[in-house]
C-alpha cells in the first residue's frame, strides 16, 4: 500500500526539501524531467505524487516505469513512492507545471580523471571542446550553458566552486535535460582546471567582452576549453593569467557585453560550425 503524507511539516518532507536545498539530492520536477533523468541512467531515490482522478491511468503507467516494474535487467532498488496532498507538493516545488509529481535523485558525480578519458586517441581526426564555467552564479545561466554545450557537441563541462549548483531546480529547468547527459565536473578549483588542461594539452580560450581575437580564428584549435567568466567580474585572475587565447564576440551599437549564457552559445556555435565547403 502506498503511503500518503498530507502535512507539509512532515519530517520526511522537511528532509526532502533540505536535501534538495543543500545539493545532496536533485529535485526533479514533473514527468518529463523525471523521464529525461531515467533515460540518462539516473537512479531515483524517492517519488512524491499527487493523485488526479482524471489522470489515473496515465499516472499509474508513469509510476510503473519510474519504479522499473517489468524491467528484467534493472539492477538498482526501486524508489520509494509516496502520495502527497497538493499542499505538500507545493512545499516541494513551486513550479506549477509539475503535473503532480516530483522525485529525488542523487546528483551525478564526475572527476577530472574521468574527463581526461573523453580525449580522443592520437588516431582520431578530431579533438573535443570543453567548457569551463568560472564563478557563473546565476543557475539559469549555468543550465542554459550546459544545454548549449550539449547542443553544439562539447565533450564535458567543468565548474569552479563559485558557480551555481548545476543540479538545482532552476538550473535543471534551464538545461532541459542536458545536465543529465553532458558530463559535468563540479567544484573544480581554478588551479586544478589549469593543471588538468596543461596535462592534457588543452588550450584555454577565455571569453572577453573587449580586445580579444575573432572566435573564427580558433575554429580549428583542438583540443580547447572555452572559459566563461562570472556575470559581474569576468574570468578570475588565476584562470585569466593562464589563458592561451582571448576571444571576443563583435557587437554593434552601444551594447557593452552579452549575457554569459548568450555569449557561450554564440561562441560554441562559431567554434564548432563546419565550413560551407565541408557540406
Amino acid at each position: 500500500m502506498t503511503m500518503r503524507i498530507d502535512a507539509p511539516s512532515n519530517p520526511r518532507i522537511a528532509a526532502a526539501v533540505k536535501a534538495a536545498a543543500s545539493g545532496e539530492s536533485m529535485l526533479l520536477e514533473g514527468r518529463r524531467m523525471i523521464e529525461e533523468a531515467l533515460d540518462a541512467g539516473m537512479q531515483l531515490n524517492e517519488i512524491f505524487f499527487h493523485r488526479y482522478p482524471e489522470q489515473e491511468n496515465e499516472e499509474e503507467d508513469f509510476l510503473r516505469k519510474a519504479k522499473g516494474e517489468g524491467d528484467d535487467h534493472a539492477t538498482t532498488p526501486s524508489p520509494r513512492v509516496t502520495e502527497v496532498s497538493a499542499r505538500v507538493l507545493r512545499k516541494l516545488s513551486d513550479l506549477p507545471s509539475t503535473r503532480g509529481v516530483v522525485a529525488l535523485a542523487p546528483p551525478p558525480h564526475r572527476t577530472l580523471a574521468s574527463l581526461s578519458l573523453l580525449l580522443p586517441s592520437k588516431k582520431s581526426s578530431s579533438s573535443p571542446l570543453f567548457l569551463i564555467l568560472d564563478d557563473v552564479q546565476d543557475p539559469a545561466n549555468v543550465g542554459a550553458i550546459l544545454r548549449s554545450s550539449e547542443a553544439f557537441g562539447a565533450a564535458a563541462a567543468l565548474l569552479t566552486p563559485g558557480c551555481a549548483w548545476p543540479f538545482s531546480p532552476r538550473a535543471l529547468r534551464a538545461s532541459a535535460g542536458s545536465a543529465f547527459r553532458l558530463p559535468v565536473c563540479t567544484r573544480v578549483a581554478s588551479h586544478e582546471a589549469v593543471l588538468w588542461a596543461r596535462a592534457n594539452g588543452i588550450a584555454l580560450a577565455g571569453a572577453e567582452a573587449h580586445a580579444g581575437t575573432a572566435p573564427e580564428a580558433l575554429a580549428g584549435v583542438r583540443p580547447i576549453a572555452l572559459v566563461i567568466g562570472s556575470e559581474g567580474h569576468g574570468i578570475s585572475p588565476e584562470l585569466a593569467a593562464n589563458l592561451d587565447h582571448r576571444v571576443t564576440v563583435p557587437l554593434a551599437g552601444r551594447v557593452e557585453s552579452l549575457n554569459a549564457a548568450v555569449a557561450a552559445g554564440v561562441l560554441l556555435h562559431i567554434l564548432t560550425r563546419r565550413p560551407a565547403s565541408a557540406g
